[in-house]
């Protein structure tokens, strides 16, 4: 199953500032702002708001902007 990278970016809204918070997440397919709220629904509770980005990132990026030690636990939206 191939797995991509991708950066969702949680707050307040509706534009994104400063103070969001980013997170680094696995796919098979990149999620819709609608599908990340919920698989994530947990975070988005955690830290308000709702999904307000999805992008992608390459491995390089994702390991040069966040700690992936703990990767092999996170869950994997598509999977």
């Amino acid at each position: 199953m191939n797995e991509n990278y991708y950066e969702i970016c949680i707050g307040p809204g509706p534009f994104i500032t400063d103070t969001d918070f980013w997170m680094c997440i696995r796919g098979t397919r990149q999620p819709s702002l609608e599908e990340a709220e919920q698989f994530y629904a947990e975070d988005v509770q955690k830290f308000g708001g709702n999904v307000l980005a999805v992008n992608q990132l390459s491995a390089q990026e994702a390991g040069d902007f966040y700690d992936l030690s703990n990767e092999a636990n996170w869950p994997v939206f598509g999977s």
